[in-house]
């Protein structure tokens, strides 16, 4: 099926300058974007909680905020979550735990100012709830005393365990799980008509800001990783004309990507990793199509310069490469409008990336292939160029008596 007339022949090459200054404006203003406001990085790559509630009935968001922070968060990031008629709420807090380093300090130093001296004293952001005790001399302590005293902290409930042996005890403190707290407290703020403290609480994803970290670099690691094997892929497939200009086209098309994320502050989650990976592959997929199509026309259209056989060759292409596209948006669009917060979010990279893909296969692909074309067939000349004198330097000094 053909949607651009056989035989036609508009003139990409011809108006590529105008394309291309284009491409460099929203590089430089993506890159700004990145540099100046930044990603808005979710809890997969910063570390902290994710908590979302529903209600029975309508309930603002600052009633919402207020309870949140009735329970300890500090500054909670608070905001309607899915339909209006759900009565969702997002909740996001830096931290994992309600013990943080200050309070862990100063439980520390209540325990050894009532009970023993501490020797070791276990707990991290990453452990979270968690808190493992060993005193000095190997000293045991009455639990239920040990119990109490940290139970008065009001962190929470911490159950309190004898681990170790005699000759080595070890006291685990465990507090209450972040998920059965934030419901008996809603419940008890709102009442259990407007919500159900054994179901209101939907999801609690927590990631430690360490393993954010880890996460965040991890996955600008498998795109720069994914690049790579492109340009030796392309370097294989074809030759070493073409590799660059695929690897910048997909440089381009994750940079404007990225810059519309900072632009409008969408969150940047793992699910956008794979997003940002799915547009690697489409666009290296559309822009491969067009080169297998310019290196066939190398062979037919022999007599053709580079830019009339890479025009000839993005026309044969046209309907193709249009076709794809417009049937990957509708499915994608239909993602974004139908799919929930966190899979349209994961569709709208699509949408971006689908887009400036197809743009960039035509408009920067093929104009850095024609560049890289005529730079090698340039150097090649020179060197022939050079070799030629040589010899008729070499034959001259031989025919010099």
């Amino acid at each position: 099926m053909d949607i651009i007339k056989p035989g036609s022949r508009f003139d990409f090459v011809g108006k590529q300058k105008p394309f291309l200054i284009g491409s460099v404006i929203a590089v430089l203003l993506s890159i700004g974007l990145l540099v100046g406001v930044g990603l808005n990085f979710g809890v997969d790559f910063k570390g902290g909680s994710e908590i979302i509630l529903a209600f029975k009935s309508d309930v603002g968001s600052d009633q919402v905020r207020d309870a949140a922070e009735n329970l300890g968060f500090a500054k909670p990031d608070v905001q309607a979550f899915g339909d209006a008629e759900e009565h969702r709420f997002l909740i996001r807090i830096p931290s994992i735990s309600f013990l943080n380093a200050e309070s862990a300090a100063k439980l520390k130093t209540d325990i050894e100012a009532q009970l023993a001296p501490i020797r070791r004293f276990n707990w991290s952001e990453e452990g979270g709830d968690t808190i493992y005790i060993r005193f000095q001399d190997e000293a045991k302590v009455d639990i239920d005393k040990l119990s109490e005293l940290v139970n008065k902290a009001e962190l929470g409930n911490f159950k309190v365990e004898l681990q170790g042996t005699d000759e080595r005890p070890e006291y685990k403190l465990q507090l209450q799980e972040l998920q059965g707290r934030v419901a008996e407290h809603m419940a008890k703020s709102f009442g259990a008509e407007v919500f159900d403290p054994t179901k209101g609480v939907e999801r609690v994803e927590t990631v430690g800001p360490r393993v954010g970290e880890q996460l965040r670099n991890s996955g600008l690691l498998s795109i720069l990783l994914a690049m790579l094997f492109i340009l030796i892929y392309i370097a294989f497939r074809f030759d070493v004309r073409y590799a660059p200009g695929a690897v910048l086209a997909l440089f381009h098309d994750i940079l404007i990507t990225l810059g519309f994320y900072a632009a409008l502050q969408i969150e940047v989650s793992l699910p956008i990793i794979a997003a940002l990976l799915t547009i690697v592959g489409y666009s290296l997929n559309d822009t491969i199509v067009i080169f297998d199509r310019i290196r066939e026309n190398f062979t037919l259209l022999g007599d053709k310069s580079i830019e009339e056989t890479v025009n000839i060759s993005i026309n044969d292409s046209l309907s193709r490469t249009l076709l794809t596209s417009v049937t990957t948006l509708i499915a994608v669009l239909a993602l974004y409008a139908f799919a929930g917060d966190l899979v349209r979010q994961f569709a709208f990279a699509l949408i971006v990336g689908v887009i400036v893909g197809t743009y960039s296969s035509t408009f920067v692909a093929s104009p850095v292939l024609i560049f890289m074309h005529n730079w090698m067939e340039e150097r090649r000349q020179f060197k022939l160029e050079q070799e030629q004198r040589a010899a008729e330097q070499a034959e001259q000094v031989e025919q010099t008596p």
